[in-house]
């Protein structure tokens, strides 16, 4: 700080308030000083600020998965809005493993981060750590919660499959339902519910694909075998089923694929929709009908109920839920 004053020909003052407050200099003592920093090769270290304030600039992002589309798509939101305030992000995985949940989740307390923001896995084991957590630090849930009395942001996932399955309803069907493996609450129960929801007002009876408990996050697999199953049963004709509603694009993927596998054209032979809106969804064949999520909006709400804290302006709970539209193709 001494040396990037001198060479900047400012006070060491000026210099910290450069890196607290930036904004509040004039705009030619910013390009001095950030030409000394360039010139110094000068980096501030986060932790030692983290450590002489207590609190970063820091936010930490804890998810599942990355390769999932959902989180890649909501991290890029994230981080654009963490940069417009001036904030950095760290990332870590869970992989579904409430131990690697709580070892990531302890790195960020030590780290003194601003907030997390957390996918939580479909487990209570790490309960009590986080209602502890809570009371450090913000923590806001994104997609998946354990508790429901917490800061979150998510799809409306009941409004939205009930919208997909009103959809199909409407066209003449008589659609089943394909839920995904329970590696997140609630989303896979609330779409389950909107699906129930929409067969109750027309007055037909729910028709679920039989699946597994066993948590996986191999979306495709996971529907092609019991897909694949159910048709071989025999059971969807038996209940006079005409379209499959799967809470998943990526569950509806593996449904066409099996439907393939047993001799059926998808979106002739039974009408497949799925939920997300992947890129991807646009280009199979045939193009898939499904409901898109607004999910650059979660990513951005997330950073907001975290800046709310550091603002001083948080009134708890933080709760949004964020509706999205209809997309129909060809597969339904």
């Amino acid at each position: 700080m001494h040396d990037v004053a001198a060479r900047a020909g400012v006070s060491r003052a000026t210099v910290s308030k450069y890196f607290n407050d930036r904004e509040g200099l004039k705009a030619d003592t910013r390009a001095r000083i950030e030409q000394a920093c360039r010139d110094l090769e000068y980096v501030p270290d986060p932790h030692a600020v983290s450590l002489v304030r207590g609190r970063s600039r820091m936010v930490g992002v804890i998810l599942p998965v990355v390769n999932e589309p959902f989180f890649a798509e909501a991290l890029r939101a994230i981080e654009a809005k963490a940069k417009a305030l001036g904030m950095d992000v760290i990332i870590q995985c869970s992989y579904n493993d409430p131990a690697e949940e709580a070892a990531a989740l302890m790195t960020m307390r030590s780290m003194k981060v601003a907030g997390v923001i957390l996918t939580a896995v479909a487990s209570t084991a790490n309960l009590d750590l986080l209602l502890r957590l809570e009371q450090e630090m913000r923590i806001v849930y994104m997609d998946s919660y354990v508790h429901e009395d917490c800061n979150y942001v998510m799809n409306d996932n009941r409004q939205s499959m009930a919208m997909l399955t009103r959809y199909l309803l409407g066209r003449g069907h008589r659609p089943a339902y394909l839920g995904a493996p329970p590696v997140a609450h609630p989303s896979p129960e609330e779409r389950l519910a909107g699906y129930q929801d929409a067969m109750a007002e027309a007055g037909m009876q729910p028709h679920l694909v039989p699946a597994s408990t066993q948590p996986s996050w191999d979306f495709e697999a996971y529907a092609f075998r019991h897909v694949l199953d159910w048709l071989a049963s025999g059971a969807w004709k038996r209940a006079g089923v005409t379209a499959l509603a799967c809470g998943t694009d990526r569950l509806a993927i593996g449904a066409m694929s099996a439907c393939r596998r047993f001799g059926l054209e998808p979106g002739k032979d039974l009408a497949i929709v799925g939920h997300d809106d992947l890129p991807i969804s646009a280009y199979l064949y045939p193009p898939l009908t499904t409901f898109r999520q607004d999910v650059a909006a979660i990513g951005v709400a997330a950073m907001e109920c975290l800046q709310a804290q550091l603002d001083g302006t948080a009134t708890a709970p933080y709760r949004k839920r964020f509706t999205g539209g209809l997309v129909p193709r060809e597969s339904a």
